[in-house]
């Protein structure tokens, strides 16, 4: 009986010791020896765990100019690490791009007297693809005919830390398929100019292609020329 009443007292001090650690913030012993885990910081507040991050590479990065740049608006966007950045001209609409080797595209506004709007589309092909430089700008020269001594017009000019090849093309332009983004043969298009450049990116060049009758291309020579002076490498 001495026995069986001291296991009691035992029992019933262990039992008060245990209850007075947890009245003082003492964490529970396991019968391993170890605490067990701590809920998660969702659980403990009861929230839900924070959806995940969004792609990054999935839009286009708008490096915004300074705002007294009247010809420029634009609102930022992401890009991935690697990609280069750009802010577009305000008077540009965007439009979703008809294949997937358009990063961007853009209708431009046409001149009065134009009965289209131009377009301009921004190519990438992916690491290591796309040609080099002189293979593409000669193949932009060929799509037109009949512009004259003074077409093309090719030269260079650096920006963001690029070094941009530049071409301008007049004449009448034959479309490839591919920059139609496919369906039926295009047809030739009179009078009509090519401003174009192309990019060295991290991993591969980047084309800016705007095409479309002559005097809508004037008249966005200068926005296709700000939208150029704001290019960087995205972050």
């Amino acid at each position: 009986m001495k026995r069986a009443g001291r296991a009691i007292r035992t029992v019933l001090l262990g039992g008060a010791a245990l209850a007075a650690s947890l009245a003082c913030g003492g964490a529970p012993v396991g019968t391993d020896g170890a605490a067990p885990p701590a809920p998660s910081t969702a659980q403990a507040t009861g929230d839900a765990a924070p959806p995940p991050a969004p792609d990054a590479g999935t839009a286009d990065r708008l490096s915004l100019l300074p705002a007294h740049d009247a010809a420029l608006a634009g609102l930022p966007g992401a890009a991935a690490s690697g990609e280069l950045a750009w802010t577009a001209p305000k008077e540009w609409v965007a439009e979703t791009p008809k294949s997937g080797m358009r990063k961007a595209q853009y209708r431009l506004p046409a001149a009065p007297g134009d009965k289209e709007a131009g377009e301009c589309v921004v190519y990438y092909f992916g690491a290591g693809q796309g040609g080099d430089v002189k293979a593409n700008l000669d193949r932009w020269a060929a799509q037109f005919h009949g512009g004259g001594k003074a077409s093309p017009k090719f030269s260079e000019t650096t920006a963001g830390g690029f070094t941009i090849s530049r071409a301008e093309v007049h004449g009448t332009y034959t479309p490839s398929p591919m920059s139609m983004g496919g369906g039926p043969d295009p047809e030739p298009k009179a009078d009509s100019m090519l401003l174009g450049a192309i990019v060295p990116g991290p991993d591969a060049n980047w084309f800016f292609k705007c095409t479309g009758p002559e005097k809508t291309m004037e008249a966005n020579r200068a926005r296709f020329d700000a939208l150029l002076a704001s290019l960087s490498a995205g972050r």
